[in-house]
């Protein structure tokens, strides 16, 4: 397909003289004259001089290679043909239109012409490509690597390189929640957890898919609590209502009993009057009076008893105040929160032993052992030198080779820890329990979260969804900063 007359023109400007092609690795001479440098090679071995302009050319001088002729040839070769521009014209129009609506567009930068509106930018040739353009550098063999990403301009294309070294962000550091480069991994700026960038998105992608399963499991509980009480509340209204109903027909029954009675008596005084017999009218009238008759009540109606819900004014306020606060509340749950998932060596909290590869045993700690006159044992520990001040942490312990094991933080004033003795998990909030109860079934890996902000320290079974609730969770004083601890009095822990 024939490209435009401008096209033409600038293609006969990009012709080499000697074999009539398109320069290929086009160098020039003293003179200016430009060649391709096989053509000019081959020329000077005949002659040494200029095949245009006969100029003489120094024979052991090294020929120059012309890098803007070379890149302009670079554009013409890349650039569509008339037919393609057209169809690419049509293509672009419509997200031309649509990202005119949105902002500014960014153009094409091999486009010669007329520019079109890019469809995408690659970051490794920091360069914008339209439809055409895009289509010719994704069947290039070395740029099908390149990652390409939405159209944007310069100052979206330094954002992604990392401001110490230049280069592409392609890696993320979890200890710090930063992107860095590759760069950053090897030296000694970032010695941390890095993973790359996809497997970052994974994982905030699981997480954010979590919470919000977390969000949906707690509105659920919250629906079927409100749904329980509410039918609570209407059943216990409901049994009340039908005792009142029941006591006042009982009330209804025995008056109406009453009254028959009553009826009864004066028809047979009302009987007597007519009786002339002396003997047989003290006789009934005797009779009469030896009945029992209780007194009429004063008061008027049935006694009620107090109903089993009593609204006052104060307690819809204090239920729509309560309410109002948990609203206030949630803003916090969708806050991104620095997590640190790894923490670093372990150091001993007396003598100063380091212990390294993530693993505590029972024989590193046994000459710390003691025991104190309690009911519970003092299981020897070790301490992080991370140490937490703000945001949230968490870290996860595989306890499968413990028997027994204690899991929790440290303060130099206060100790909040989680552990197992004899069959029990106890929590403890220095030497107080806080709860104790049989060791739940299952129980391998504990997930221990740490949040400074709400100051709570929240124990988790690891191994089922974290979205049936926490062990226990304990309010801690707001104290820090706190190291985590780890202790083990048979066996070894693990942190995963």
């Amino acid at each position: 397909m024939a490209k435009p007359a401008a096209a033409a023109g600038l293609e006969e400007d990009l012709t080499c003289s000697i074999c009539l092609g398109i320069y290929s690795n086009p160098v020039s001479l003293s003179c200016g004259h430009s060649f391709c440098k096989e053509c000019i090679q081959e020329a000077r071995s005949h002659r040494q001089c200029c095949p245009l302009c006969y100029a003489q050319a120094d024979p052991v001088m090294e020929l120059q290679p012309n890098v803007q002729l070379q890149s302009i040839v670079q554009k013409f070769l890349d650039a569509p043909t008339h037919q393609e521009e057209e169809k690419c014209e049509v293509q672009c129009e419509e997200k031309g239109e649509s990202l005119g609506q949105q902002g500014k567009v960014i153009l094409c930068d091999f486009c010669l012409q007329k520019p079109q509106p890019a469809m995408k930018t690659c970051l490794n040739c920091e360069a914008s490509l339209c439809q055409a353009h895009l289509s010719k550098h994704s069947t290039k063999s070395p740029l099908k690597d390149h990652v390409l990403v939405e159209p944007c301009d310069a100052q979206v294309l330094a954002e992604r390189k990392c401001p110490q070294h230049s280069k592409l962000l392609e890696c993320y550091c979890k200890t710090d929640s930063a992107c860095i480069c590759v760069l950053c991994c090897v030296t000694s700026c970032h010695k941390h957890h890095i993973t790359t960038l996809e497997d970052a998105f994974r994982n905030a992608q699981t997480k954010e898919s979590q919470w919000r399963n977390q969000l949906e499991s707690l509105f659920e509980r919250m629906c079927l609590q409100l749904d329980n009480k509410k039918g609570e509340a209407l059943k216990a209204l409901s049994r009340n209502k039908e005792q009142q109903l029941s006591q006042i027909q009982m009330q209804i029954q025995k008056h109406k009993e009453e009254k028959d009675a009553a009826s009864r008596d004066v028809q047979e005084l009302e009987a007597l009057r007519d009786q002339k017999d002396l003997l047989l009218f003290i006789k009934a009238f005797a009779a009469i009076q030896t009945r029992r008759f209780k007194p009429v009540p004063n008061k008027v109606g049935v006694e009620l008893r107090t109903p089993p819900i009593v609204l006052d004014g104060s307690t819809p306020r204090t239920i729509l105040r309560r309410f109002q606060k948990f609203l206030s509340d949630m803003p916090s749950l969708f806050e991104a929160v620095r997590v640190h998932e790894h923490l670093t060596s372990l150091v001993c909290r007396q003598g100063g032993f380091v212990y390294s590869d993530d693993i505590v045993s029972a024989s590193s700690l046994s000459s710390f052992y003691c025991k104190v006159p309690n009911k519970y044992s003092v299981i020897p520990y070790v301490q992080s030198d991370q140490s937490f001040s703000e945001g949230s942490h968490f870290w996860e312990v595989d306890t499968s080779n413990a028997r027994d094991w204690k899991l929790g933080i440290i303060h130099s004033s206060f100790e909040c820890y989680l552990e197992t003795s004899h069959g029990y998990l106890c929590t403890f909030l220095d030497q107080r329990v806080i709860r104790e109860k049989h060791f739940p079934i299952g129980l391998k890996v504990v997930r221990v979260e740490l949040d400074c902000g709400r100051n709570t320290l929240s124990f988790y079974n690891a191994c089922v969804n974290t979205t049936d609730g926490p062990i226990e969770t304990v309010t801690i004083p707001p104290k820090y900063p706190a190291h985590a601890t780890f202790g083990v009095s048979g066996g070894s822990l693990r942190l995963l």
